[in-house]
């Protein structure tokens, strides 16, 4: 009799309450790790296996990630992970914390911590990650990273979420940041003909005319200089 009247929840249902995404829920089913109760063709999960769920779930860690592009920027690593720790302090009392950082390009998969924080995020081991800004896990792919992060339950927090931008500024930035990558491979990350090329190609595309119809033009915030070399991975 117990059993019949402890309430059973679809894997939609028990999902949405362990702030897990459906696939997560059906893969640690599949492992062993979510005992189940067969209905017809179907299964649903018991409510005393929730509420056990939820207490493995926050013993996960919390990763902050920091990255810069090289050497030369270790005053900025410093700033975002102080930045992180700080609001870790504050906002997240009592969680464990793994704090990792690279120095490397944002368009360099292989990333020796990063590679680890992915490696942690696939065991289940991460409940939240936190990064400064968007672009410090990786330059593009962000969307194939959301839905890994998805799949695992992990919330990524972006502390310094970038104003709104429109289509043709994102594209704007991109082709520069494309730019910046292969040509430091061809000429060096710092030297004169890299930041020269760079220099030269956003003048063209800052002062290009609506009327060209390519789409990438400044107006709508992009057409201010910023200091140093932005577009830098």
């Amino acid at each position: 009799m117990a059993k019949q009247a402890q309430k059973l929840l679809r894997v939609g249902a028990a999902a949405h309450e362990l702030g897990l995404h459906p696939i997560t829920v059906r893969r640690w089913i599949k492992a062993g790790r979510i005992q189940v109760v067969q209905v017809g063709r179907e299964v649903r999960i018991p409510r005393s296996e929730i509420e056990r769920i939820v207490g493995s779930i926050d013993g996960r860690l919390l990763v902050l990630y920091g990255r810069v592009s090289g050497r030369g920027q270790l005053d900025d690593l410093h700033t975002q992970l102080e930045r992180l720790q700080t609001w870790a302090k504050a906002e997240r009392k009592g969680t464990e914390t793994l704090v990792l950082s690279d120095i490397g390009s944002g368009l360099k998969a292989g990333r020796k911590q990063l590679q680890r924080l992915l490696k942690l995020v696939c065991e289940d081991k991460v409940a939240e990650i936190a990064v400064t800004s968007e672009d410090r896990l990786t330059r593009f792919g962000q969307e194939f990273l959301a839905t890994l992060f998805a799949c695992f339950g992990v919330t990524l927090t972006v502390l310094e979420p970038g104003a709104d931008k429109t289509p043709e500024q994102e594209l704007t930035d991109d082709l520069l940041r494309l730019l910046a990558s292969f040509s430091g491979r061809l000429y060096g990350m710092r030297s004169h003909k890299q930041k020269e090329l760079l220099q030269c190609a956003q003048a063209v595309i800052m002062h290009c005319s609506p009327a060209c119809g390519c789409g990438l033009t400044s107006s709508g915030g992009s057409a201010v200089d910023p200091p140093g070399n932005r577009w830098l991975p």
